[in-house]
């Protein structure tokens, strides 16, 4: 064959078309990719044969939001959450753990718990333009922006470009 034959590429345009197209279908799936929302989850632990003080778990473990007493809490491991029933389970108790799904709202912060939380994950899995505001859609109907700038905004940092 002959290079006459093929297409000619060295047209104007016709590669860099096929590029963008090409960029605008790989950033679109990649763009769907990151907008899948992971479930996180909570454990609701109840023991029953022993204590623990809930200073004792660590800050990353506990929440700080919700209550918790010697013998029910809440935590954010699943490790330490069956190693805590199964020492209970060892001493003669009944320990349970439950998970939960928890989020929080994007606009006001709030903390949401079980089918709430879960709702609003749904939410956020929606199109953008059918959100409440701009970086996020509303959790309720008292749900409002919750931010540190004027009249609730939310900051955003942007570099200031130097003057030359």
């Amino acid at each position: 064959m002959n290079l006459k034959d093929y297409p000619r590429w060295d047209e104007p345009d016709r590669e860099p078309r096929l590029y963008r197209r090409n960029r605008r279908i790989r950033l679109g799936r990649m763009r769907g990719y990151r907008a899948v929302q992971v479930a996180r989850r909570m454990w609701f632990v109840t023991l029953t044969a022993t204590e623990i003080d809930p200073e004792e778990l660590g800050r990353c473990e506990r929440s700080a939001t919700l209550t918790a007493t010697s013998r029910e809490f809440w935590i954010r491991s699943r490790r330490r959450a069956r190693a805590l029933v199964e020492h209970d389970q060892a001493m003669g108790g009944a320990g349970t753990m439950y998970p939960v799904e928890y989020r929080h709202c994007a606009v006001c912060g709030r903390l949401l718990l079980g089918p709430e939380a879960h709702e609003y994950r749904l939410k956020q899995l929606g199109t953008v333009r059918h959100w409440h505001y701009e970086y996020g859609p509303a959790c309720n109907l008292d749900c409002k922006p919750n931010g540190r700038g004027p009249g609730g905004a939310h900051l955003t940092y942007k570099r200031k470009d130097k003057a030359v």
